[in-house]
């Protein structure tokens, strides 16, 4: 039995999504390790003398060269303007630099308004406005001239620039593992574990997601690449290996305690919403629910099984009853069977798609046969049934069996 192309598809499309999540996931990465280089640099700019820093900056000029110094421009300020905030307030300045580019600067100051002193109140007198720029951001602000200088720093520190990008790619890495890993479980072991066993990719994909939450909120908390990577890992270690120790438990212990099934000889001949799958004559083309019963056991076109029925061409022997296979056709191996039911009780039914399907769906079961007889002989033949329909089909194996000899 070949495993249908839905697992091929699937983990196609796993792969593809895992693709995109982790190649937007580095350039993130990259840029917050970059970012994060120029916030530890930026200590650099300072002048130490004899061990102890003199309050003086590395502006660039000729004793000081890229790339540990910042650099000065004088700007002219257009335009002012303040919004009033709880902790502290948030200025604007409308500025025009070199080749009359224009820019907006927007930093937050405890300091009032209202302050002849303050950068906000000399650039609104219309004092000439220094900038100063360390890779690409601005960090000073110097408003005045010669000694009357008023200075604000702009509200970057180590980390802040790396903490955004740093949490999107540990939330994007996360959350693109969890695909290549569903990906990789359908190709390489998806046909030899059952169909209701979703699990062993899911739950590892909801492991590695939130391991990815985790390493994002150490981002914010603990702005340091080796902090992120390190929480990301003991995270995905710390819910990775209970997942997985309790899918094995659950493989092992709870799916072979619901496969035992007691045979029961059915009292009369009713449909069963099954199927038959094998090769040659035991391959059964005919469309309809599988017809169980004392001494019958078959399939027919007619809805009430008067004409027409096709016994099994042998006598089968049950040897395992187990959950559908992802190898299984696809007749015996849907994702839930509900129960054949005859145009007058459809009619009878509540009306409602979610209801009837929440009342009648259940979980499929496949009988696992070898046959005994006739064509085909030793051959391995799958009969899917409902759960509850099960232990009927296996009794009407067994009496089928009983009067084949």
């Amino acid at each position: 039995m070949r495993g249908g192309i839905g697992d091929v598809v699937r983990a196609a499309v796993g792969l593809l999504l895992a693709a995109v999540l982790l190649g937007v996931a580095w350039p993130l990465w990259r840029d917050a390790e970059r970012l994060r280089a120029d916030d530890v640099d930026f200590v650099k700019v300072s002048v130490v003398e004899d061990g102890h820093p003199t309050g003086q900056l590395k502006v660039c000029g000729d004793r000081y060269r890229k790339p540990y110094c910042m650099q000065r421009e004088r700007v002219t300020v257009q335009d002012t303007a303040y919004d009033i905030k709880r902790a502290s307030t948030v200025y604007t300045l409308e500025l025009t630099r070199a080749a009359s580019r224009a820019m907006e600067l927007r930093y937050r100051d405890h300091r009032s308004h209202e302050e002849r002193g303050s950068v906000y109140g000399r650039a609104r007198a219309g004092e000439p406005v220094t900038l100063f720029w360390w890779r690409g951001s601005v960090r000073m602000v110097q408003a005045g001239e010669r000694d009357d200088i008023a200075t604000v720093r702009t509200g970057h520190y180590p980390g802040r620039l790396f903490s955004g990008p740093a949490a999107l790619a540990s939330a994007l890495c996360g959350i693109g593992l969890g695909p290549l890993w569903a990906a990789l479980w359908l190709l390489l072991r998806g046909r030899r574990n059952p169909l209701t066993m979703a699990w062993q990719w899911l739950a590892p994909a909801l492991a590695l997601g939130a391991a990815g939450g985790v390493g994002a909120l150490v981002a914010l908390i603990a702005p340091r690449p080796e902090a992120v990577v390190r929480g990301f890992v003991v995270a995905a270690v710390a819910l990775l290996v209970p997942a997985l120790l309790w899918l094995r438990w659950w493989t092992r212990t709870r799916l072979p305690r619901k496969c035992e099934v007691e045979p029961v000889e059915p009292v009369e001949v009713h449909a069963v919403d099954g199927a038959v799958a094998g090769t040659g004559p035991w391959k059964l083309d005919i469309k309809g629910p599988l017809y169980v019963g004392p001494g019958v056991l078959g399939t027919t076109p007619d809805p009430c099984a008067r004409v027409g029925l096709k016994p099994l061409p042998g006598p089968l022997r049950v040897l395992a009853v187990r959950p559908p296979f992802r190898s299984d056709p696809r007749a015996v191996r849907r994702y839930s069977i509900t129960p054949y039911v005859d145009k007058e009780a459809r009619e009878r039914r509540p009306k409602g798609r979610y209801r009837r399907l929440a009342e009648e769906a259940t979980h499929p079961l496949v009988a696992v046969c070898e046959v005994l007889d006739g064509p085909g002989r030793g051959s391995r033949v799958l009969i899917g049934a409902p759960e509850q329909d099960m232990p009927e089909v296996l009794g009407a194996i067994a009496a089928h069996a009983r009067q084949w000899r």
